[in-house]
């Protein structure tokens, strides 16, 4: 069995199991292949052993790990934090989703509970590197005190939380971007794409918010749709955004009728589009406000008919915009009904990858529905 190394760990998130990328994988404290690396190195287990929460209380974070004879490319920063916001991707709008239809709470929202930690145990297990744009230093393990960020939960991440069908095909272009030779444009477009929206699913701000930085936020998340609705010849923008939208897969006839009057631009005609394309018309015309200093009121980012708030969608209407972008829908062909178990297999197997999408779209619907507070 090949080895297995550390490169960075991830103090907001446990993981229930772990989530395999071939040449790469986040695992949990107590994956068999972390368990062999701190048995192997004391510093190591050291260094594992020596995080807190803001309040004292000791926890383990997940670690992302690689063979031990991965491609130098695979260690590049890139490539890692590449391989993280696919995670992200396929995780916080997926449960942005589930809260528009069950609201509860504590579910995972925030890019940062993937956010990874800046010092970590050298190539060496001898002592801590610490490596940002602000720092570059060494230091002792045996001084170490480790802490997951104050401003969020720790969070527990299971396969129910996961948009299984989404971080298949996402590693799958994560690994031709990486383990490939040189880049097509669609895989500098989606990964750079991808960038953007870890960033527009941050925290948009801590205990001093304001509606302003909501309003940021909300701008990061139509400039991650328009590197994803990128053509490589010509300007990308709010007509190239919807027309992505629209080629994406509907599933539910709701999604797909052109029920709503969608903002096509300054000074142009409004036009009859789906709830997809009106709910990015609002964030774009939004985010314009924002970003050229329009006068905005505090209710700016609050539908009107509904008092719900454009920025809760603008994660789920991104899955589908990915969905568009990576062809993904169910395609494996209808297996003969005289094959009754590979007929009912079909079946579950189709329901299994479509209710995480029609999770997508339902939640997408409720911005037609009143806000019940």
């Amino acid at each position: 069995m090949p080895g297995w190394k550390p490169v960075v760990t991830l103090p907001n998130i446990e993981l229930e199991e772990p989530i395999e990328g071939g040449l790469v994988a986040l695992v949990p404290a107590h994956d068999s292949r972390v368990k062999s690396l701190v048995k192997a190195h004391i510093n190591f287990r050291k260094y594992l052993g020596r995080f807190t929460d803001a309040f004292g209380r000791k926890f383990k974070p997940s670690v992302l790990i690689v063979p031990e004879n991965v491609p130098d490319i695979i260690l590049r920063a890139d490539a890692l934090a590449s391989f993280r916001d696919a995670i992200a991707s396929s995780v916080v709008p997926y449960n942005r989703a589930i809260e528009l239809k069950y609201p509860r709470g504590h579910r995972v929202f925030w890019a940062n509970t993937f956010s990874i930690f800046p010092w970590m145990i050298d190539k060496h297990y001898e002592a801590l590197i610490g490596n940002t744009p602000a720092i570059l230093g060494m230091d002792d393990v045996a001084d170490f005190r480790g802490q997951s960020s104050p401003e969020l939960f720790r969070m527990t991440l299971s396969s129910r939380d996961i948009d299984e069908p989404l971080l298949a095909v996402l590693i799958e272009r994560w690994r031709t971007r990486y383990a490939g030779g040189e880049p097509a444009w669609s895989e500098r477009a989606l990964f750079r794409s991808l960038n953007m929206a870890f960033v527009a699913s941050q925290l948009p701000a801590g205990t001093e918010i304001t509606f302003y930085d909501v309003g940021r936020s909300t701008a990061l998340w139509v400039s991650a749709f328009e590197i994803l609705a990128h053509p490589r010849d010509s300007d990308s923008g709010l007509r190239q955004v919807h027309d992505l939208l629209e080629s994406a897969p509907w599933d539910l006839d709701a999604s797909k009728a052109p029920i709503c009057e969608a903002f096509a631009g300054r000074n142009r005609p409004r036009r009859s589009r789906n709830t997809a394309c009106w709910l990015y018309g609002e964030l774009c015309h939004a985010r314009n406000d924002f970003l050229h200093g329009n006068p905005v009121e505090m209710d700016r980012l609050i539908i009107d008919k509904t008092g719900r708030n454009l920025f809760d969608f603008a994660a789920p209407l991104y899955r589908m915009a990915l969905a568009a972008f990576l062809s993904l829908a169910w395609s494996k062909p209808l297996p003969s009904v005289d094959d009754a178990a590979e007929f009912v297999r079909y079946i579950s197997d189709r329901m299994d990858f479509m209710s995480y999408q029609r999770a997508i779209e339902e939640g997408l619907l409720k911005a037609h529905e009143p806000h019940k507070r």
